[in-house]
């Protein structure tokens, strides 16, 4: 009888990985774009088992874009996207079963990009009179209009040239057009195709606007019938950032390890621009993902009063749950 429970325990313990591996619950995770170096927090909590350990088996997917992503979480083909609060605010009630329950983008990545020498806007004073490379279809150039007139300049001088993402290095680095609007971690892939030009960057998030950007989002239902989930992988994916931008060289091998493709020169530039959009004193002081109530509020209110909102105003409130933050927070 003895033998018999002691052979019985012992398989018991072989199976033990077995069963913790049955427990783990599958769920999506879809990026704003394709897998690209601003996106190595998510792989780092991937590959370091974070997300393992919290009993949850991710997949990351890229999409086609913002509205791809918020697509995908409102119908609830994933369960977790990357999610940019002004397009979602921007798509009003087509998105409300988005929920937004924790911020890494602590400033908006919008960078108006020019040369050196050529226009070097390096201040909101010199985007009087601009010719922007940008898109008519976006609400980009609505932004740049408003944080013109928040800085004083006459946001009616500026004149907006429509031109596809593709297009736009091309056409500043021929002078065809005087500057280009794009996110800041486009950057190095700017710098290497200007080699004889310096890149020049203004900013948006250095000069007054402050909004909240690229967050996590939820499917609401899911957050509903799945709270522990929720907190688990905000728990894990904000453990990722932090290792991320502890550990950059780390990051980028981790990352390579799924997306192969990457160059991790240029990987290693992007996380180093992370910083600019993550690390705020708010996340100094309360952690990775602090959302402020009163600046959701504000990032809302900036996009309803700003921007042509498609059908119902989404209000902060609908917005932004609280309560899946970390307990302990993920301090830098």
């Amino acid at each position: 009888m003895i033998r018999r429970l002691t052979i019985l325990g012992v398989v018991a313990l072989a199976l033990l990985p077995f069963a913790a591996q049955a427990q783990e619950r599958d769920v999506k995770f879809v990026l704003d774009f394709i897998s690209l170096g601003r996106h190595a927090p998510w792989y780092v909590a991937l590959g370091k088992g974070y997300y393992k350990e919290e009993g949850l088996n991710v997949t990351i997917l890229p999409s086609k874009g913002t509205a791809d992503a918020i697509r995908s979480v409102a119908t609830g083909t994933t369960e977790f996207g990357f999610i940019d609060v002004p397009s979602l605010v921007a798509a009003g009630g087509n998105a409300s079963a988005v929920k937004i329950v924790a911020a890494n983008y602590q400033k908006p990545p919008y960078c108006i990009f020019s040369l050196s020498p050529g226009a070097d806007i390096d201040s909101p004073k010199k985007l009087a009179n601009i010719e922007l490379g940008s898109s008519t279809a976006s609400f980009v150039p609505k932004i740049w209009a408003a944080f013109m007139e928040m800085n004083g300049v006459d946001s009616k001088t500026m004149k907006v040239v429509n031109i596809d993402a593709a297009s736009r290095v091309p056409m500043l680095v021929t002078h065809k057009v005087q500057a280009i609007d794009l996110f800041v971690m486009s950057e190095p892939a700017i710098r290497r195709a200007v080699p004889d030009s310096k890149p020049v960057c203004l900013f948006a998030g250095d000069f007054g606007l402050e909004i909240y950007a690229n967050s996590i989002g939820v499917q609401d239902e899911f957050l509903k019938a799945n709270p522990e989930v929720v907190k688990k992988f905000v728990r894990a994916s904000l453990r990722g950032w932090k290792y991320t931008l502890d550990n950059p060289d780390e990051a980028v091998k981790i990352q390579l390890q799924y997306v192969k493709a990457l160059d991790p020169q240029i990987v290693r530039e992007e996380i180093d621009i992370l910083r600019r959009v993550a690390l705020s004193e708010d996340v100094k002081k309360h952690g990775y993902g602090y959302v402020s109530p009163e600046r959701m509020k504000n990032t809302v209110d900036f996009i309803n009063k700003n921007i042509e909102v498609a059908g119902e105003k989404l209000t902060a409130d609908k917005i932004y749950v609280p309560g899946f933050l970390p307990e302990a927070p993920v301090l830098p």
